[in-house]
């Protein structure tokens, strides 16, 4: 597998950088948002199409890393499926109903798109651009009350499946899964891309199951302040360019 190293060294950064070379859209508003507004330097970031809160509904780009080890920056498209709005009528309250999906919803469109094999062409022409696997993954769980759910908690019980696209013979596998909640096994299954459609078919069906998806790359830090003499080193626009410029339609 190939790699390649960040010109930019942690998320706040590539961030911060990667802005102005995001090709505006019309009535849109892009913004930059930290995780955690008290350590700005350290939490992962977002660039948000919107102003509005909160911002789950959108796609957004995301900028991550290992806060323990800092050895990588993993960035790329990020999006939540929401809560089937069939539920309002059981939840009624404020809170509850923006965790409802409607038609703004980022979700929709991305759901299309895997239906159409928009996404497909998508993920393998990204996959040759910076020539290795991609990974998509889905962390989430079931919600018992909407007006007591914080999408944010860290304590929440949830799946993380992660899959890996695989160029060379157009397959996915289950790279790594953490099964706390028993919410996600279906994505056992997926073994091609018909089959991941037909998962994404299963997960647009959970009413009560809140996801949060990100399709992913990686770009590699160096441990010291000089990049090896091999290295393939990528500037924000460079990597905008070969991966997140894909998914621009999403954001």
């Amino acid at each position: 597998m190939t790699m390649t190293y960040s010109l930019n060294r942690s998320p706040r950064r590539l961030c911060e950088e990667m802005e102005p070379f995001i090709p505006p859209m019309e009535q849109e508003r892009l913004v930059r948002r930290p995780f955690n507004h008290y350590t700005p330097a350290l939490t992962d970031w977002w660039i948000v199409p919107s102003l509005d809160l909160p911002f789950f509904k959108f796609g957004k780009y995301f900028f991550t890393w290992d806060v323990k080890q800092r050895t990588s920056l993993q960035c790329g498209l990020c999006l939540t499926k929401g809560l089937d709005p069939m539920l309002a009528a059981v939840y009624p309250s404020r809170k509850g109903r923006r965790l409802l999906m409607d038609e703004s919803w980022a979700w929709n469109r991305f759901h299309a798109a895997v239906e159409k094999g928009v996404f497909e062409e998508k993920l393998r022409r990204s996959a040759r651009a910076i020539g290795h696997e991609v990974e998509i993954v889905f962390d989430g769980g079931y919600v018992d009350d909407p007006g007591l759910f914080n999408p944010d908690a860290g304590t929440r019980r949830r799946d993380r499946y992660t899959l890996v696209y695989q160029p060379e013979d157009d397959s996915l596998r289950v790279a790594r899964a953490k099964r706390d909640a028993m919410c996600l096994k279906f994505l056992n299954k997926v073994h091609c891309i018909s089959e991941f459609r037909e998962a994404m078919r299963t997960l647009a069906a959970e009413q009560f199951l809140w996801c949060d998806i990100f399709v992913s790359n990686s770009y590699l830090i160096p441990l010291t302040e000089e990049f090896p003499a091999e290295a393939e080193v990528r500037s924000a626009r460079e990597i905008y360019d070969e991966w997140l410029g894909f998914w621009r339609e999403f954001v």
